[in-house]
Parts: structure tokens; sequence; C-alpha cells
């Protein structure tokens, strides 16, 4: 199933700007241990579902030789902030060694291009295997433990089940949004406030209030603001950043549900359900906000 006698010898990690819960660390000194190279990021809804299983096999077996490392190299700017992280990964209950590629250098170094993406390093620096995204638990620790020279009982994996039809990932900034629903209304002053048609298509954001669309977000300029979404998912998070005190009425299908405080730059779960199904979001917006993105499960 697996051939360990190929050899590619892993990427020294580079241009890392600090350490939690470690001391610096090099793969270099790090021969001896098979070592886990997690690329990840807090607001990823995808690397959040796996880390149950890394802080499991962090605890099995940490002491039988392997050595986790979280790298967190950010999707947002706001991902950079050292604080942001640490207190992310406090909340988040991570122990193993989490390295800060703020600059993505050691992305760029093995030439990784997913969220979360895992890279095992045997004893000797080579790579034996990777895995990209969520998923593949059993196979992941059947590789750990070959390299280990252990047996325990695997972890149950929890099946992964996505509707063909699920909403994919929004993002809300103009570097990769594909066109925002409502349009602009104009006059002596600028283009500067978005009129939401009412109408809503799937899949596409529609905003209304005054907004502007900058590379990363959109940002509430005046507040109320708000904006319209119309999705297939049993789970909408959106990543979002507050600028000041802020908080936001969710609407499901015209219904309110909640109100939500928006406290601190990270990832907020807006709505859950068992089942899938098309469903209007809205999302009124009191205090301004940089909103990044949209999630579904």
């Amino acid at each position: 199933m697996f051939d360990f006698d190929v050899k590619v010898k892993a990427a020294e990690l580079r241009g890392i700007k600090g350490w939690i819960n470690s001391k610096p660390l090099s793969l270099e000194e790090l021969k001896g241990k098979v070592v886990l190279v997690d690329f990840w990021t807090y607001t990823c809804i995808n690397c959040l579902r796996s880390l149950p299983y890394l802080k499991r096999w962090h605890e099995k077996y940490a002491k039988k030789g392997l050595v986790i490392i979280g790298v967190h190299s950010p999707e947002f700017t706001f991902e950079k902030d050292v604080e942001n992280v640490k207190k992310a990964v406090k909340e988040l209950g991570i122990e193993y060694p989490v390295a800060l590629d703020s600059d993505m250098k050691t992305w760029h170094a093995y030439d990784n291009h997913y969220w979360p993406a895992k890279f095992i390093i045997d004893r000797e620096g080579f790579v034996q295997f990777v895995h990209f995204g969520e998923g593949n638990y059993a196979q992941t620790e059947m590789v750990l433990q070959i390299l280990l020279g252990t047996k325990m009982k695997p972890e149950k994996e929890e099946h992964l089940s996505y509707m063909f039809d699920q909403s994919r990932e929004t993002y809300t900034g103009f570097t990769r949004n594909f066109g925002l629903g409502s349009g602009l209304a104009c006059d002596d002053k600028g283009c500067n406030i978005y009129i939401d048609p009412g109408d809503h298509a799937s899949n596409i954001i529609y905003p209304h209030g005054q907004w502007t669309q900058e590379s990363e977000y959109l940002e509430l300029k005046k507040t109320p603001g708000k904006l319209s979404y119309r999705f297939n998912a049993r789970e909408v998070n959106m990543i979002m950043e507050p600028l000041g005190k802020a908080k936001a009425d969710i609407f499901i299908n015209e219904k309110k549900t909640r109100t939500i405080e928006i406290d601190a730059p990270g990832m907020y779960t807006i709505f859950t359900d068992k089942k899938y199904g098309e469903r209007e979001l809205s999302v009124i917006f009191h205090g301004k906000v940089r909103v990044y993105a949209y999630t579904f499960g």
C-alpha cells in the first residue's frame, strides 16, 4: 500500500516568525522522530474539523516519537497577528507546536495549495505520505503507526457526507469574488450605496447599504448594513472582523433566529441544522465590520 523506498527529502521549515507551545524547531534537529507537518489556519472550517484527530494523535503518539507541527499559514491578513493566533490556539486546546508561517515561506517551500494539508516525514527526514483536505484519517494514522513501529487502536473516522449541490466557500473581496448580486447607486458624492434587488439567486452575496469591496473583504462603512445569501447546506459560517463594537441579527427565511456579538476576528457559526436544504440567510449588522467569506458544511 505504501512505498517507503521512495526518498523525497522534506523541505526545511522556512521564514517562521515565531512559535507557540514550543521553542524554535527544525527538521534537521528532529531527525530520529516522525514528524507530521499540518498546514492550517484558524478560520478554516476544514482545518477545524480535522483538529480532533490531530489532538488525539498527539496524545497517543508523542511519547512514541511523533512530533506534530501545526504550520499556521494565514489566508487573511488578520490571521498574521500573533496575538490572534495565540488566542485561537488556546481556545482550540492545541498543545503541540505551532509555527507561524506568516509570510507563507514554508507553505511555498512545500509547494502547498490547500488548507489543511498533511505531510508525514520519517525518522530520516523524508516525506512518506501526503494528504490534502479533510478525511482519510484511518490511512494517515496507519502510516504513523508503521513509521513509529507501534500498533494502537485507531481513531474512529467520522464519515464525511457532502451533497453534490452543497454551497461552496464564497469570498467577499474582489480578488476571489465572482460578482455581487446588488448594484451600486450613485450620486454626486460617488457610487457607494448597494441596493439589494430583492430576488436572490443561489450562492451569490447581496449587500444592502454603505459597503466597500476591498481585495479581501466587504467593509461596512455606515450602520446598519445587510448581507443576504441563498444557500444549500446544513451549516453556515462567516469569517468576520469587528471594527469596534459590533453585533448582528441573523434571519433564516425572513425569521429572526438570534443576535450574535462580533467581538474578535475569526469564524462565526451562523446557522446549523441536521438536514440539508435551500434557505435564505440575511444578516443585519449593527456596528462596522469586515466580512471575508462564507463557508458551509
